[in-house]
């Protein structure tokens, strides 16, 4: 039977974490869903998340087709993995904000910017937000998500919502905790001249290692 490398998201997001996986696993077999239908997700109550993600998963290994899911969406991941994870029998890769990531290059002072329901539940940005000896501000931008959906052409649109996101703060990072933000990347280094964080190889890393221990068939098809 086949096995797919499953990367699941809300919209677009995720494609940016697909691209990464591809770069190092070539010749894997690969299914993109973005639930564009449900987007956005961070706007949305958990319970709804949950409803939401755990049906799509079981349609999409109707056939038990899933080798390994990526769940390339910060608010499903730190909803959902649990659940998941109890489910379905399969390997889960989530994401995460890498404000670890971050602290460990020796930023303080950090912006996470992320959807509403991702800055309320995820558990690893409450948990540097303890820490006496940082600054994390949660900065959630007005439909973001949405804004880069819609403009995939001309991402620049995206700069007005970015700047008035970010101008009254202080800070030395910003970092990603929105697969979609990935797409902005550069629109976000220009409005406020630091660096930014994503997670995109780290994922890809996990991928890699997962899909060794699983030992999932390769193609010769070009991707």
């Amino acid at each position: 039977m086949e096995k797919y490398i499953v990367v699941m998201d809300s919209g677009i997001g995720g494609a940016s974490i697909l691209k990464e996986i591809r770069n190092l696993l070539p010749n894997q077999k690969y299914i993109y869903f973005a639930d564009t239908r449900n987007a956005p997700y961070g706007n949305k109550t958990k319970n709804k998340i949950l409803e939401i993600v755990v049906k799509r998963v079981e349609k999409l290994n109707r056939k038990k087709q899933i080798g390994v899911l990526v769940l390339a969406c910060n608010t499903a991941s730190c909803v959902c993995s649990k659940l998941l994870r109890q489910t379905f029998s399969f390997p889960i890769v989530c994401v995460e904000p890498p404000i670890k990531k971050a602290v460990e290059q020796g930023y303080k002072n950090i912006v996470v910017l992320a959807t509403p329901q991702t800055l309320k539940t995820n558990e690893i940005v409450n948990q540097y937000s303890k820490n006496p000896n940082l600054k994390i501000e949660k900065v959630s931008p007005k439909n973001l998500a949405s804004i880069i959906d819609s403009n995939l052409k001309n991402l620049s649109v995206a700069e007005k919502t970015i700047k008035e996101s970010l101008e009254t703060k202080e800070f030395d990072a910003v970092v990603l905790g929105c697969t979609h933000y990935h797409f902005v990347k550069e629109n976000i280094s220009k409005v406020c001249k630091k660096p930014v964080i994503s997670c995109e190889k780290e994922v890809a890393n996990q991928v890699e290692k997962i899909v060794k221990i699983e030992n999932l068939p390769k193609t010769k098809a070009k991707l």
